[in-house]
């Protein structure tokens, strides 16, 4: 019990026993200790108990589940299983959940999702990711570099996509019920390649054709052809800078031989296991996702139309900004020892 709380009490058990009422009590006790220092509510309260003939100014005892924490234990608990709830810890400290969660958050603690990875990092390959990013770093942060990178990825586009929202309903409303989208459904392969003004070449590839090195170089031969028109200075100076993942048919004998062939273009070093450092990943893919949900297409003519769509919807600065944003991300590599960061 605080000093404040012992005090205010035995003034009101010595003016109970005195015989003055409870707002009179009240008033004479403010008059003293300062205004609002005891409730009339407060007073009639303890002045009804004195008279039941309790006269302990102690709380009584509560019901139901103790309040009182070992916060050392309950820290321990926490740092030793993150991943914990306030209900497992309420069935083994004692505690409601309530009080549990009131105590974590005065220690420091706050509840947060877990940060999903693509992959459990070796120490090599986090490692190589962040000699990658110093690397990359070392290159000049202007308007004049960010012009030269191409990135380009695949990501699989369905024909029925659902919401995934929220719905607004009157209070008792049950929701509406929707089908998840299967992974097996129709679908098609979006292939891109952008750079800091929008699109250089976008196709779709009917699903059950693979990726492979054969059809990538051939893309890829496409992509130089629009570049060679579009930015001729830049390919014949041999200034472009194809930024790709390492999957497979990126990374074959096949497409190295093509690339070779191919005059003005260097590739980007790019870390394996590291989506979060494809802009088609962090920035293009994410939006399109959002602009895909609750379409659904009933042929391959109308998806096209909507992917045109989405890629006029953007401004070039747009486009630039998802580029550049890769100074941040070699950045936040660095800093992270080249493990995955928190976004």
């Amino acid at each position: 019990m605080s000093d404040q709380k012992l005090t205010k009490r035995v003034l009101l058990l010595h003016y109970w026993k005195k015989g003055l009422t409870a707002a009179a009590a009240t008033r004479d006790i403010c008059d003293i200790e300062g205004k609002d220092f005891v409730k009339n509510s407060t007073t009639r309260w303890w002045f009804q108990r004195f008279k039941q003939g309790v006269t302990s100014l102690e709380d009584n005892e509560r019901p139901g589940r103790p309040s009182v924490v070992n916060k050392e234990v309950l820290r321990a608990k926490v740092e030793q299983q993150p991943c914990t709830s306030t209900r497992r810890l309420s069935d083994e400290l004692g505690p409601s959940q309530s009080t549990i969660n009131r105590h974590l958050r005065n220690l420091g603690f706050v509840c947060r999702n877990p940060l999903q990875v693509p992959h459990i990092l070796t120490e090599k390959q986090s490692k190589h990711r962040l000699e990658v990013c110093r690397k990359l770093l070392t290159n000049p942060q202007d308007i004049r570099f960010w012009k030269r990178i191409v990135t380009g990825d695949e990501k699989w586009i369905f024909f029925r996509n659902s919401t995934g929202g929220k719905q607004w309903l009157q209070s008792g409303q049950s929701a509406q019920q929707i089908v998840k989208t299967k992974r097996f459904e129709k679908k098609v392969m979006l292939c891109v390649w952008w750079n800091f003004e929008g699109p250089i070449h976008w196709e779709l590839v009917p699903d059950g054709r693979a990726i492979d090195a054969t059809l990538y170089a051939e893309q890829l031969k496409r992509v130089h052809d629009v570049m060679s028109k579009r930015y001729p200075a830049l390919v014949n100076r041999g200034r472009v800078l194809l930024q790709h993942d390492n999957a497979p048919a990126h990374t074959s004998r096949k497409v190295q031989q093509k690339l070779q062939e191919l005059s003005g273009f260097e590739v980007l070093p790019h870390p394996a296991y590291s989506p979060d450092l494809a802009p088609s990943d962090f920035h293009l893919f994410r939006s399109l996702a959002h602009f895909l949900q609750g379409r659904c297409f009933t042929s391959e003519e109308g998806l096209k139309n909507d992917m045109m769509e989405f890629f006029a919807s953007k401004s070039p600065d747009w486009y630039r900004h998802g580029i550049e944003l890769l100074a941040q991300r070699w950045l936040q590599v660095t800093q992270s020892d080249g493990l995955y960061f928190e976004e």
